[in-house]
């Protein structure tokens, strides 16, 4: 039986659901996702989007030509990231999900980002910049 996992927003008006297991559950360190949370670091849990069903007022914008991050229209609660290079994938902040002690991270991405005063001890695979295959040209936004 496949695993379900559930979570929302801050105020609750932006709900979801995921039937299945996460791609990957990795620590980003890059700036961008520092300054889209105002966190040192981030814990993304990846899933198949045909997995997903949300609820509320979901909204959305470009943070650069390729990305687009969502978030709670009525609280602001950042949510998900979407990459246009990673078609049929979605990307949920991990500390929105009631099960977010189920979402283990797995690996560490843009270490060479991250913040001097961060010790990364845990033994966990590390990458200097993204963990998923990007065309090279291209920067995650």
């Amino acid at each position: 039986m496949a695993k379900e996992y559930s979570g929302c927003c801050f105020c609750g008006a932006v709900g979801f659901t995921l039937t299945g297991e996460p791609l990957q559950v990795s620590w980003c360190h890059c700036r961008d996702c520092r300054r889209q949370t105002g966190a040192p670091a981030v814990v993304w849990a990846g899933f198949e989007k045909v997995a997903l069903t949300w609820s509320g007022n979901l909204a959305s914008r470009r943070s650069s030509e390729k990305v687009t991050r969502s978030f709670c229209a009525e609280c602001g609660t950042p949510i998900a990231y979407e990459d246009d290079r990673l078609a049929g994938e979605i990307y949920i902040h991990a500390g929105l999900f009631d099960q977010a002690d189920r979402l283990v991270p797995d690996r560490h991405a843009y270490t060479t980002s991250k913040l001097f005063w961060i010790h990364l001890e845990d033994g966990l695979e590390r990458f200097d910049a993204t963990t998923r295959g990007r065309p090279e040209d291209e920067q995650p936004g």
